[in-house]
């Protein structure tokens, strides 16, 4: 089917379902959920418009396999961002979709930032003493495991170089 072909059968379609649905003033994300016809405009649609392309929309049971999935893996010991990789979404949608089914049992973004600083603090703090004995930067990065470009970074906003 051609795209003309593709654009007279959403309007038809349009005007046959949609001007009835109660999902037809809401955004295509939430008809595409909870309706049929909507579904069915989604697949015509897809491939049309550059706004489609690459970009799945999925429905709420699909998020819930998704959701329950990702918890099995957290439950395991994977690490959040992995999890996010493997099953194929960003690490911050994922985290809404288990906020929102009350299924979140990570650590809340400040108290993530404030572990980051504490470690970064302290890679510092090491990090100074090294210089002082005469290492160079990729030297002490090296043995601490990090990138010489972001402890050059750290030690700078610290004021430590």
């Amino acid at each position: 089917m051609n795209a003309k072909e593709k654009r007279v059968q959403i309007l038809d379609l349009q005007d046959q379902y949609c001007r009835k649905c109660e999902y037809h003033m809401k955004p295509l994300k939430e008809c595409v959920q909870h309706c049929e016809t909507g579904r069915e405009l989604s697949n015509l649609a897809q491939g049309m418009f550059e706004v489609n392309k690459g970009r799945i929309v999925k429905t709420s049971e699909q998020w819930n396999e998704i959701c329950q999935e990702a918890v099995t893996l957290y439950n395991q010991g994977v690490g959040f961002t992995i999890i996010a990789k493997k099953l194929g979404c960003h690490p911050s949608t994922l985290r809404d979709q288990l906020k929102k089914r009350g299924l979140w049992k990570g650590e809340s973004q400040a108290k993530i930032q404030e572990r980051s600083r504490e470690k970064w603090d302290n890679l510092c703090q090491q990090a100074r003493e090294l210089r002082e004995l005469g290492l160079s930067y990729q030297k002490i990065a090296n043995r601490q495991g990090v990138a010489a470009s972001s402890l050059r970074n750290e030690m700078s906003r610290r004021g430590l170089r």
